[in-house]
């Protein structure tokens, strides 16, 4: 896992566009170019602001970009959620268990964070399974986005593995 970096936006769109991926993002669609650019600029500019973010998770060997993995600040709520997203031909390989893991030991090793929540459609049973497999508690139904999300959180001492 590293930072996301410009260079990586060809690749990080040609992931990000694809509907299959998108329809489980709060726009319920792959993103545009102008779209994903912006991904990059605001998860960058979080780094820079709060000292954690958002990384490209890539693969050790080639070098090539899977998707994304990281700790998203919410300027609605003030609250901290963690996300990924991963090219579907990625998909059931546990990427999204590991690289979600080394974000919440992350979040509350190195960024000292306290609570991080998660969101997830409500028929995504895959990443439902990640955020609870990695220590989430799911507490109920919320509105986030303009949509009704299944919210989870783990507070830094109910960290288990």
């Amino acid at each position: 896992m590293r930072k996301l970096r410009e260079e990586d936006l060809h690749d990080y769109f040609e992931i990000m566009k694809k509907d299959e991926v998108g329809k489980w993002l709060g726009t319920s669609r792959g993103k545009t170019y102008e779209e994903t650019k912006l991904l990059i600029d605001k998860f960058s500019k979080q780094w820079e602001e709060k000292g954690y973010g958002v990384w490209a998770v890539v693969d050790k060997k080639s070098g090539e970009l899977l998707g994304h993995c990281g700790l998203n600040f919410l300027k609605e709520t003030s609250e901290i959620e963690i996300l990924y997203a991963f090219d579907p031909k990625f998909w059931n390989y546990g990427y999204a268990t590991e690289s979600a893991r080394a974000a919440l030991e992350y979040a509350f090793e190195k960024a000292k964070l306290d609570r991080i929540i998660a969101l997830a459609k409500p028929l995504n049973i895959k990443s439902s399974n990640v955020i609870e497999k990695i220590g989430l508690k799911f507490v109920g139904i919320k509105e986030y986005f303009g949509l009704q999300l299944k919210y989870y959180e783990i507070f830094n001492n109910k960290i288990n593995y």
